[in-house]
């Protein structure tokens, strides 16, 4: 058996368990009800340096480095699902209110013909050269529904902000903060902009630096003298009482730099000893640092001025290597308003540990072994503090898990996913057309994660009509849920279950008013597709019904029309050996088209040209390089059913 199955097993086996106990009553936070555990991302090397948050929703959004797995010898190779961000990547991976996992990511290397990665990422070309190795740290704060992330390796420093909607529209941007081969980033917000701390290296005489904004750049001050080490980090902290910059003098100490705006940067010291595996969160005026201290993790207490303290009751005991310099060694602590803390930490004897209580007391909360091999912990609080979530990296298996503790109403995963007992085919070519509703019913598949047949549907006002829903992806759960506008986002029409394939099911939907309904797969929501209801023709007949050629006709631009996510025209005409134009006119308010040449419909990775994306109603005229004579593909990268073939004679 693969070393990622057989070491899975328990896990699993764990989280089966838990999810069949019964309901136990609603406590909050540091009651100690339940923890349960999930992995949520299992597919090759996946899960190191992550960073949980909390969404709008409440429920845990987690960014992670994704790696090539490196297998021993006779071990199989994952093969990474269809729709799947490619590796090596900065990931980011959510669950939804039905327990479902939706894995994308923040940044990657360049974009992927035909896929639509969850959360919209960043293209990024350092992101290539990320290696397990070189990766010194990675971490997240949520704003609302927008990220704002930075990761460290020995190509510098790097931020990216995007959304927390998996379904998102709006690209996320990556930006370079620092060449400098920085270690231990931290981030947060002060006046609504990203502070980014980090050390200058892991050496002794690394220094304390802070980037922040300066328009379209990064202003990059040193603060302090620190000395770094491989397990060092820094803890930049909003509190109502001033920003404030922690950091670990080496792992000999801990101290914090505030800035009174007239003196600048001055550091005072926050406690004596230990200061490895650093992090803070505020807590009102004040702020919470915790640590490893020699054989202890503490936690220190105090107004960013100082002075600090440490808990009267007796710090927790980090039973083995209790110094902090283990691999992946680190702390994670958050506060609830009322003061209660969450921390978790890696025991190098136990695995990662999770502690509730406050700065007085705190008591561990019983994992039941699931974090035996875990490293990098991670921990997040939901805004009532009725719930925690602890993301870490399971170093036998390497997989990113994420574990709940509160309610197990409370906890999305307590009901586990339907887990794919099977591989999803490659998908055939999407249709070209809008499939009618004939008799009342209409076919729609899904194969190879993707809608093929039935991927726009026309429909008329006024009549109820049935969905024959094929999912032909063994093992892997889909279905067809209908929102009330255009996009696939926002308010449902239609909400109806899943099937795991191979399956087939009917889905009745309501008569719908003329107008355009955006439909998704709500365990893969890049799965998407659109109702046309009495808005004429779709796919390659457009508005008008025609299937015709548009061409220069005597040397003029050709002219092709978007309307109801459909082309006018399947045959667009260009002369041979000359520039050519295309007037492209769109007609869709609200939708994002373009027009764009490859070589064929098989080879979508080198475009010919590739027209600037519009949001209708707008019109361009694009520009063509001169083309040999042959027959080539054209289609909009935003909906690629929308698509025809190029003549150039």
């Amino acid at each position: 058996m693969p070393r990622k199955l057989s070491s899975l097993a328990p896990l699993l086996l764990l989280l089966a368990a838990a999810c069949a106990e019964p309901p136990t009553p609603s406590v909050d936070v540091g009651s100690g009800v339940r923890f349960v555990p999930a992995v949520a991302d299992s597919f090759n090397d996946a899960g190191r340096h992550p960073a949980v948050v909390v969404n709008e929703d409440g429920l845990p959004v987690i960014a992670y480095f994704g790696f090539e797995e490196i297998p021993e010898e006779d071990e199989l190779v994952q093969t990474r699902p269809i729709g799947s961000p490619t590796i090596p990547g900065v990931f980011l991976a959510t669950v939804s209110e039905e327990g479902y996992w939706t894995r994308g990511a923040i940044a990657i290397t360049e974009p992927i013909a035909n896929v639509d990665v969850a959360f919209n990422p960043a293209f990024e070309p350092s992101v290539a050269r990320l290696t397990p190795q070189n990766v010194t740290g990675l971490a997240m704060i949520a704003d609302g529904q927008t990220y704002h992330a930075v990761w460290g390796s020995a190509g510098g420093i790097y931020h990216a902000t995007g959304s927390l909607d998996p379904s998102t529209s709006t690209q996320a941007t990556a930006s370079l903060v620092s060449s400098t081969p920085g270690a231990g980033p931290s981030i947060a917000l002060v006046d609504g902009e990203p502070w980014i701390a980090f050390y200058s290296s892991t050496s002794a005489s690394a220094s304390v630096l802070l980037a922040t904004p300066d328009g379209d750049r990064w202003q990059v001050d040193a603060i302090a003298d620190a000395g770094g080490c491989e397990t060092c980090r820094t803890a930049v902290v909003d509190a109502s009482g001033g920003p404030a910059v922690a950091y670990s003098a080496g792992g000999t100490g801990v101290w914090v730099a505030t800035n009174d705006g007239e003196n600048g940067w001055s550091s005072l010291g926050a406690a004596p000893s230990g200061g490895q595996g650093l992090s803070g969160t505020a807590t009102g005026d004040d702020i919470a640092l915790s640590f490893y201290d020699g054989s202890q993790v503490t936690v220190a207490t105090g107004p960013p001025t100082g002075p600090f303290s440490t808990g009267s009751a007796g710090p927790i005991t980090a039973i083995g290597d209790g110094s902090g310099s283990a691999p992946g060694a680190a702390t994670s602590l958050q506060t609830t308003d009322d003061g209660s803390l969450v921390l978790a930490w890696l025991d190098t004897a136990n695995g990662v540990a999770l502690a509730t209580g406050d700065t007085e007391i705190l008591e561990p909360v019983d994992v039941s072994g699931a974090t035996s091999d875990g490293a990098f912990p991670s921990v997040a609080l939901t805004k009532d503090g009725s719930t925690a979530y602890l993301a870490w990296y399971a170093t036998d298996e390497e997989d990113l898990v994420v574990g709940g503790y509160g309610d197990l109403g409370e906890v999305p995963f307590a009901a586990p996913s339907p887990t794919p007992t099977g591989t999803a085919t490659v998908a055939p070519p999407p249709t070209t057309e809008c499939t009618p509703v004939e008799g009342g019913v209409v076919t729609v598949v899904a194969s190879g994660i993707s809608f093929t047949d039935g991927s726009c549907i026309e429909a008329p006002a006024g009549e109820p009509f049935t969905i024959a829903f094929d999912n032909q992806d063994a093992g892997v759960p889909h279905n067809v849920q209908i929102f009330t506008g255009p996009e696939p986002t926002g308010d449902l029409l239609l909400e109806t279950d899943t099937i795991n394939g191979v399956a087939q099911t009917e889905y009745e939907v309501p008569a719908l008013d003329a107008g355009e309904f955006a439909f998704n797969c709500v365990v893969h929501p890049t799965m998407v597709g659109q109702v046309q209801v009495d808005g004429g023709g779709g796919g390659a007949t457009g508005p008008t019904g025609g299937t015709g050629t548009t061409g220069p006709d005597g040397g003029g631009a050709a002219t092709v029309t978007a309307a109801n996510i459909a082309f006018d025209t399947s045959t667009i005409e260009l002369a041979a050996d000359e520039p050519g134009s295309i007037a492209f006119v769109n007609e869709d308010s609200g939708v994002p088209h373009n027009i764009a040449i490859y070589p064929t419909a098989d080879d979508l990775a080198n475009a010919l040209f590739s027209g600037e994306v519009i949001t209708g109603p707008d019109e361009i005229e694009y520009a063509i390089d001169p083309l040999e004579a042959g027959e080539y593909y054209f289609q909009c990268d935003v909906h690629p059913t929308m698509n025809g073939s190029v003549i150039v004679a």
